[in-house]
């Protein structure tokens, strides 16, 4: 919220300059984010010299005086001035405003040959409106010489104190902490009218749950015209700009007392009857920025006898709106459902001044005080006459709630102790009520309406705080023991894998966990079945076991895991809203509405981003998690599964393609990070099968499964799968390399890395090598054929590298070739050759009896 300093100090006395009071706000718990000077080296001025400039069709010589005695030249090319107009004047220095928003300074130059010293300035350079077709002409009895430079300090208001988004909150505040009195602005209302309102206006409030309040008057013979210089200022220091005097003295109460109002055209509302009730559903209403907005029955209207009038608390509509030929207005102030109005605001994707405030849930008996307020002005300003009497639909009046405290709680919390006429006094300064119960510190507080915010001790301890000073607390080492060390804390442990994923040449991306469920589907080359792959794309751990998450498929020979539905089936697509996930009931965006069921969605439209950015070599990895949704028990919902994940996506060249690598990155420096990763994880046993998901190219796509523990033999368990992107979900991305993805899981990971690292002494002996060439099936992968070569030579086997792959002439169609180097070493011995041959006859023997392979000659 926009402050500006002189209109603040009209409700409360202060000598602090603007810096100062920001810093004392600060300190008092209000977060100041800046402040800024406005209008600096802006005069008022008065023409007293106007001729045209020689050789110039628009230009006119102007000499004009502040009212000093001295007279300054001016160049001009504004048609409408006159001799003795009185104008602002913008000094040499000074800084205005061009056309598109952009900013200048005024300098002194000549202008074909005469001097100007400054510059007369339009509104739209001074920040008033988006008028530029000729100067700001004042009003005649505006003192020369008055400087407009002001001091608006901008505050970022929190959404619990909604008492602070009105000048008046603001300067409670002030007063409070410099010790001053509160001077609220005049709210008399002079009631002059003939007719009662009572017969002028009718109001039926048909939803009451969601209006507590609703007041209104009628003010009659309004004279629509431009508002005062001093309303006008500061309308455009706090913001906003100026229209016409009716529609900113609304907006000026908004500003002022924080309560939004909405002047009706009171001889265009039909009936002169208001009616606040949902809307139905059908309805449509188009609001004053033109937009015909659908409605639905969640949504709350002010309507005449002919239909929707005012979407309630958000925007009027445009049937009833202030136009040039108003004379008389219906002027309403109510109390909306806070909740109720963001919902609203945020499904027409509307905001505006109004709703940010009518959102907070604003204090019922702020509307009479608005409503009054501005009846007060119209009746000043525009000339109207107000209506005896004022209707008031309020059903349940809200009451002060009280609280016990004790002062006692005031050295729990801060750390220093405070008497009860200290606590009596900053209280009684924010307006709280305090009665003393007893001689040991109790005491009753009797909470302002408009502090909903404060709910028990620990809120009134808060106050007295920030009126106090919190400066009043004292350092202090904390006493007591040290808590323990946490021994593999997630925190610790992701770190650790940034660290490693760094080193391995990537970039972290943060984003948010919210998605829409059609991103989520986006993904999948064929949607047809995108559920279960998308819920079990890594089964849970074991301490969750497998039940109510849909896991990837097992096949019967292998345990790997296949996708359901392959690109290319008949299958019908799901529609985002069948996709199981986690959503909001009230999401802010429809791209915000579920929590992601995989980390790839945001990975690859970040990816899909810097492609189209230009970016060549994408390497992006992130660390979060995924939420799966459960099954309820019975009656009670269930919290969704949060499982720990990695996500990593690479597109472009391996190097500089200004070095000369020209080699794109592929599938196997995916693998390679991989490796990498479980290397220094100390995780062995790694084996990649084969398997489908729509999100990868068919064939190109490897299931990573590691072991559940230490032994040769233990069974393993799916951890995460990586691959190409498949085509269509490349192109939807508009990749124009091909993209490589994958997703571990994480808690499945940190359980096959070791808890000790056993480390081996290195061999002073040479190692021997041996070549071997095998026959095997095709569908066979040559992880399993080499992890057989370990087991067959488990003590001297120190390396097991598959160099070839063949397939062709003299193999059977349905078999391969594979060629590994096999490296022994002992540590007790130099080997043989002997040793050599006895080692292969083994290797021989056990890939003979568990794949049925020969060797090749």
């Amino acid at each position: 919220m926009k402050v500006p300093y002189q209109w603040l100090r009209e409700y409360v006395d202060t000598d602090l300059e603007p810096g100062a009071l920001a810093d004392k706000l600060t300190m008092a718990g209000l977060e100041v984010d800046r402040v800024e000077e406005r209008w600096p080296k802006i005069v008022t001025a008065k023409i007293t010299f106007l001729e045209p400039v020689k050789g110039s069709h628009h230009l006119n010589a102007t000499r004009v005086t502040t009212g000093d005695g001295t007279e300054r030249s001016v160049v001009c090319g504004a048609p409408n001035i006159h001799l003795g107009d009185v104008v602002p004047l913008a000094l040499p220095g000074a800084v205005v405003q061009a056309e598109g928003g952009e900013s200048f300074t005024i300098s002194s130059a000549k202008k074909m040959g005469v001097l100007s010293d400054g510059m007369l300035c339009s509104p739209r350079e001074l920040g008033l409106s988006n008028d530029h077709q000729g100067i700001f002409v004042l009003p005649p009895e505006t003192p020369l010489g008055m400087a407009w430079e002001d001091a608006v300090i901008e505050l970022d208001i929190k959404a619990h104190r909604g008492d602070l988004f009105g000048m008046v909150g603001i300067a409670r505040e002030v007063a409070a902490i410099a010790g001053t009195a509160l001077k609220p602005p005049p709210t008399t209302v002079p009631e002059r009218g003939k007719t009662k309102v009572a017969k002028l206006a009718q109001v039926t409030v048909v939803d009451a749950d969601l209006c507590p309040r609703f007041t209104a008057r009628v003010i009659q013979g309004v004279r629509l015209g431009p508002s005062p210089l001093w309303m006008v200022l500061r309308l455009a220091a706090a913001g906003m700009r100026s229209i016409n005097n009716v529609v900113d003295i609304t907006n000026y109460v908004m500003l002022e007392t924080g309560q939004p109002l909405h002047a009706f055209d009171y001889d265009h509302v039909a009936g002169h009857h208001l009616t606040i009730r949902r809307a139905k559903a059908g309805e449509h209403i188009t609001t004053l920025d033109g937009q015909d907005r659908a409605l639905d029955p969640d949504m709350m209207l002010v309507c005449d006898d002919a239909g929707p009038s005012s979407i309630a608390g958000v925007m009027g509509g445009a049937l009833s709106e202030v136009a040039d030929t108003t004379t008389n207005i219906l002027l309403e102030s109510a109390t909306w459902d806070g909740g109720n109005i963001r919902r609203t605001s945020t499904k027409l994707g509307l905001r505006s001044e109004a709703s940010s405030r009518n959102e907070k849930g604003l204090d019922p008996e702020l509307a009479r005080v608005g409503l009054d307020r501005a009846a007060h002005l119209l009746a000043e300003i525009a000339g109207g006459t107000v209506a005896p009497g004022i209707i008031d639909v309020y059903a349940h009046p809200v009451q002060p709630r009280t609280l016990p405290f004790h002062i006692d709680d005031v050295a729990w919390l801060l750390g220093y102790t405070v008497t009860p006429s200290e606590v009596a006094a900053a209280l009684t300064a924010l307006q709280f009520g305090v009665e003393p119960q007893g001689d040991g510190g109790g005491m009753v507080v009797t909470i302002p309406t408009w502090r909903g915010d404060v709910q028990e001790s620990a809120d009134v301890v808060e106050e007295v705080g920030r009126v106090l000073g919190y400066d009043r607390i004292t350092g202090s080492i904390p006493a007591g023991p040290l808590p323990e060390p946490q021994i593999g804390s997630w925190f610790a442990r992701q770190e650790r894998l940034r660290d490693i994923l760094a080193g391995l040449g990537l970039r972290e991306i943060v984003t948010y966990p919210l998605t829409s469920r059609a991103a989520m589907l986006n993904i999948l080359a064929d949607p047809s079945n995108a559920a279960p792959l998308l819920l079990g794309a890594v089964a849970p751990s074991a301490e969750r076991d497998d039940q109510h998450v849909p896991a990837l498929g097992k096949n019967s020979n292998r345990g790997v895991a296949h996708a359901a539905a392959a690109p290319g089936t008949n299958l019908p697509a799901l529609a985002p809203e069948q996709l199981p996930t986690v959503t909001l009931a009230n999401p802010l965006s429809t791209r915000q509405e579920a929590l992601r069921l995989t980390l790839l969605v945001s990975l690859l439209e970040t990816l899909g981003e810097n492609a189209r950015q230009g970016a060549a070599q994408i390497r992006l990895f992130e660390v979060g998690r995924r939420y799966i949704p459960q099954p309820a028990q019975g009656d009670q919902a269930q919290l969704p599964l949060e499982r720990r994940s990695l996500g990593i996506v690479l597109a472009g060249p391996s190097g500089d393609e200004w070095l000369g690598d020209q080699r794109e990155l592929d599938f196997f420096d995916l693998k390679g990070i991989v490796e990498a990763l479980l290397r220094t994880m100390g995780i062995r046993g790694a084996r990649y099968t084969p398997t489908q998901h729509p999100t990868f190219h068919p064939g190109r796509t490897a299931l990573l499964e590691l072991p559940v523990a230490a032994a040769a033999d233990a069974p393993t368990t799916p951890v995460g799968i990586l691959g190409e992107l498949h085509p269509d979900v490349a192109k939807r991305y508009e990749l124009a390399r091909r993209g490589y993805a994958l997703e571990l899981d994480l808690e499945r990971l940190f359980a096959a890395a070791p808890d000790e690292w056993h480390v081996m002494p290195i061999s002073r002996f040479p190692t021997l090598t041996r070549d071997i060439a095998v026959v095997v099936r095709r569908e066979i992968p040559s992880a399993e054929v080499a992890a057989a070569i370990r087991a067959a030579g488990a003590e001297l086997v120190q390396s097991v590298t598959l160099f070839d792959v063949y397939e062709g002439t003299s193999i059977p169609a349905d078999q391969r070739s594979l060629a590994f180097t096999i490296v022994y070493q002992a540590t007790d011995r130099t080997l043989s050759d002997a040793d050599g041959d006895a080692e292969r006859a083994k290797v021989v023997a056990k890939l003979a009896e568990q794949f049925g392979a020969k060797i090749r000659e």
